[in-house]
């Protein structure tokens, strides 16, 4: 089902509604350290169908894009270090020119060609992420439904009117 109506505010709200969490969904090594985090391929499969059906066009624009460190074997650089800066774009695709656009520095690691992708992908990520108001906790379970209500202090409370 398209909705055809709204402007992209009320889209991505929409969307909003629909998707409140992203499992992580991989476990990262490295020096000597695991952590937990969710892929680009998470996000995409949570969020795809209701961006779809909301109407929403996502792309990504590079503004720039350098080799910060050259991977170097004499002497022991292993990895290119690459840095890339994006706007991606949140279109509505009924009225194109009525858009969200977020701008996104990015970097990534690879001993190959694979860093600028890497580092595309990273910033499409983070921007879905950030836009969408996206959970990412380890274990939904450990989720509750409604935040609790914050505790209500009475204007009389002698600390709030004394200050002390």
């Amino acid at each position: 089902m398209q909705n055809e109506l709204g402007n992209i505010y009320q889209k991505i709200n929409s969307v909003m509604r629909a998707v409140e969490y992203v499992k992580k969904d991989k476990t990262v090594s490295g020096g000597g350290q695991s952590y937990k985090a969710v892929t680009h391929d998470q996000v995409i499969a949570v969020c795809r169908k209701h961006l779809v059906e909301n109407g929403v066009i996502l792309f990504p624009e590079q503004t720039l894009g350098e080799i910060l460190i050259k991977r170097d074997p004499q002497t022991d650089v292993k990895m290119h270090l690459y840095s890339g800066n994006y706007i991606v774009h949140f279109v509505n695709m009924d009225k194109p020119e009525d858009r969200i656009s977020v701008s996104v520095n990015a970097h990534a690691a690879d001993n190959g060609d694979k860093a600028p992708g890497k580092c595309l992908t990273y910033a499409v990520k983070m921007a879905i992420l950030k836009v969408l108001a996206l959970e990412t906790g380890e274990d939904e379970e450990s989720r509750t439904a409604e935040p609790p209500a914050p505790q209500k202090q009475s204007i009389t409370d002698e600390s709030i009117v004394t200050g002390k």
